[in-house]
């Protein structure tokens, strides 16, 4: 099962301010419908488009289509949004232990 459009939509809007709402809403959420959240033994089997990029810890992943190689104009903005994705990664993790 897989998030509603509106559980969706609740979920983008929290995106706009910040990793501590989106947290919140992400925890929320996992308590109406958890069966749209991975847990923790199927973290593995993700497929991405994109190879996941990681600072300072494994992203658990079954597979990928193709690396990504950023454009150099996007190289200085590429850690802030590695970073960003990863906090998010990682509450999403931390939120599905336990589930």
């Amino acid at each position: 099962m897989k998030l509603t459009d509106y559980q969706r939509s609740q979920l983008k809007a929290a995106a706009c301010f910040g990793g501590d709402q989106i947290d919140k809403v992400a925890a929320s959420l996992q308590r109406e419908n958890p069966e749209a959240f991975l847990r923790d033994s199927e973290l593995h089997q993700r497929n991405f488009f994109h190879e996941p990029m990681s600072y300072g810890f494994v992203i658990p992943h079954r597979s990928y289509v193709e690396r990504f190689i950023p454009r150099r104009r996007e190289q200085d903005n590429e850690r802030d949004q590695v970073m960003a994705q990863n906090h998010y990664l990682q509450q999403t993790f931390q939120i599905g232990i336990g589930a």
